[in-house]
């Protein structure tokens, strides 16, 4: 493989508003190139989305927003390797670091990822009573101020006001015990609570509620509370439409959405992706949603020897999603849509792809066929295929696409501090082994459902070995035990939703009697495992293996 310096292309570490430009150029020069590796010198560089290209993108479970502003645009790449030798790339704010489309072979190496100022604030609770909360927030890192009795922050690029806050445990850096989303009333968010801000100091804030409004009888001063009031607009990576992608040795520190996303790619290696706080920052949290997140992918998918750490949503979703059908155009149509406001604009799938037919409350195939065609309508998607449609279409019918849905490997991974779950899996296949988890709610979550987020992928086969299971499903809202299956389907006639769970030599370290809480599901073997009680928490009310509505249940239990 050519290795080519980013210094004789002028790409040079530094705090310039016109690097973006350099490494355009520097991108630009390689476009044709087949094989080749940029090699940047060591450094920390600055990138500012002034003079960044831009692309109207609709990026899936994110907000939408006119034009994205892009940094790395790596857009028709075959063969191409961006190793950073130990770099530093800071980001500021209202830009998107990686963009990596229609590539082939593309491979990031050897750097961090930050923001230089992030997308979400936090503070730190000084005292706290059921309707007051006194909050220190430094504002050289998070500037903020009082606006009509509302609490805003602003950047460099953007000023937004409070919307939510997390609370973190001061010991544990974890979701706080006894606590939860707190969401309160703005212009564009109609549902919380009203929140009364007022300024005592430059670093102090005073927030009181009124009427029968409460703050979490569980919140202790000393505790950190991450205020989130950004849009979920900008991906550290967001990749499409790409084949054999890989990412190894790379630093995430925090993005203004997940960390790593990718929709419709085929084949994605990630290698010791490490998601957590800088060790030199104080800052308790990371990426503003999930670690990673696939949408629609195929072939397989291996995350090896990562950690996913401090972000505010899961460590790894998988699934596709169901496109609610709108109408029935002449021919062999379809008029699709999208359940979901965060998947408006995405894309369903290829032509050639596997489509299944199903009602949305039983999600059950009744039809199938290959698309031909997709084009743009004023009402949705429209969407062709190769086959007559059937007589009559399903109680509130939706398509699913059948082949992009992938093989996952998860090894050797680490989950842990994060707001909700460890690992989502609605795929074809799922291996999770050597892994270790301590995630506030469930540790694996299967779902399954057209109704919210309309996330699609039944699991055939799903296998947890070797795993560390460690005082998991803390926080009720986020899963009902350590492993939850839940799909929101009404079953007939012995037909199961996810196919086969397979439970075997792991350990799990439990608060109280929860271990598992599964429906339709199947098969379950749950095979060799060992279960020790911790006090780490009170104990919730719960069977140890809650199965219902499921097929077979193989146990061999040891303690």
């Amino acid at each position: 493989m050519e290795r080519i310096c980013g210094a004789a292309l002028g790409l040079v570490p530094g705090n310039s508003p016109l690097l973006v430009e350099a490494l355009q150029s520097a991108l630009e020069a390689l476009r044709a190139k087949r094989g080749v590796t940029l090699c940047l010198e060591p450094g920390e560089y600055h990138f500012y989305p002034r003079h960044a290209p831009c692309r109207e993108l609709c990026i899936s479970n994110h907000d939408p927003e006119p034009r994205r502003p892009i940094a790395f645009l790596l857009e028709g790449f075959h063969g191409l390797c961006v190793n950073g030798g130990g770099s530093r790339f800071v980001f500021h704010t209202e830009i998107l670091p990686f963009y990596i489309a229609s590539s082939r072979g593309v491979r990031l190496e050897n750097f961090s990822l930050d923001y230089a100022r992030p997308a979400y604030s936090e503070g730190e609770i000084l005292s706290v009573q059921p309707q007051e909360m006194m909050v220190r927030i430094d504002p050289a890192k998070y500037p903020w101020q009082v606006r009509q009795g509302r609490l805003v922050f602003w950047g460099e690029n953007f000023c937004h006001p409070l919307h939510l806050w997390l609370e973190l445990d001061a010991e544990t850096g974890a979701p706080a015990w006894g606590t939860d989303d707190l969401y309160f009333r703005t212009a564009r968010q109609t549902r919380g609570l009203d929140l009364c801000a007022e300024a005592i100091a430059p670093d102090l804030v005073r927030l009181t509620l009124s009427g029968p409004e409460r703050f979490f009888a569980a919140s202790r001063p000393g505790n950190r509370l991450v205020f989130r009031h950004h849009p979920r607009t900008y991906p550290g990576f967001y990749a499409a439409d790409c084949s054999d992608l890989a990412l190894e040795n790379i630093a995430v520190r925090h993005a203004a959405g997940m960390a790593f996303l990718a929709e419709r790619c085929t084949g994605v290696a990630l290698t010791r992706f490490d998601l957590a706080p800088d060790p030199a920052s104080p800052r308790c949290f990371t990426a503003a949603a999930d670690a990673t997140h696939f949408v629609n992918c195929a072939g397989e998918l291996r995350l090896e020897e990562c950690r996913f750490e401090s972000q505010l949503d899961d460590g790894v979703n998988v699934h596709g999603f169901y496109a609610p059908v709108r109408g029935r155009p002449a021919g062999q149509s379809l008029l699709l849509g999208w359940g979901h406001p965060g998947q408006q604009g995405t894309l369903p799938g290829r032509p050639g792809d596997e489509f299944a037919l199903m009602g949305g409350a039983q999600l059950r195939p009744v039809w199938t066929a290959r698309l031909k065609r997709l084009c743009p309508h004023r009402e949705g998607i429209l969407a062709e295929f190769d086959a007559p449609l059937p007589d009559f279409l399903p109680e509130r019918p939706v398509l699913e696409n059948l082949s992009l849905s992938p093989r996952v490997v998860i090894r050797g991974c680490t989950f842990r501090k994060n707001r909700a779950r460890g690992v989502l899996l609605t795929c074809r296949e799922a291996l999770v082994e050597n892994c270790l988890f301590e995630t506030a709610g469930a540790a694996v979550y299967l779902e399954g459902e057209a109704c919210y987020w309309y996330e699609s992928g039944a699991t055939r086969s799903l296998c947890l070995q070797n795993n560390r299971f460690v005082n998991c499903a803390y926080i009720p809202a986020w899963g009902a035990a350590p492993i939850t299956a839940c799909p929101k389907v009404r079953s007939s006639g012995g037909w199961f939703f996810h196919a086969k769970l397979t439970i075997r030599d792991n350990e799990f370290f439990c608060f109280d009697q929860r271990v598992l809480s599964l429906r339709q599901v199947g098969e379950t073997r749950f095979c060799n495992n060992r279960c020790t009680r911790t006090r780490a928490y009170p104990a919730r009310s719960g069977e140890q293996y809650d199965v219902a509505g499921c097929g077979a249940f193989y146990q061999d239990y040891h303690l």
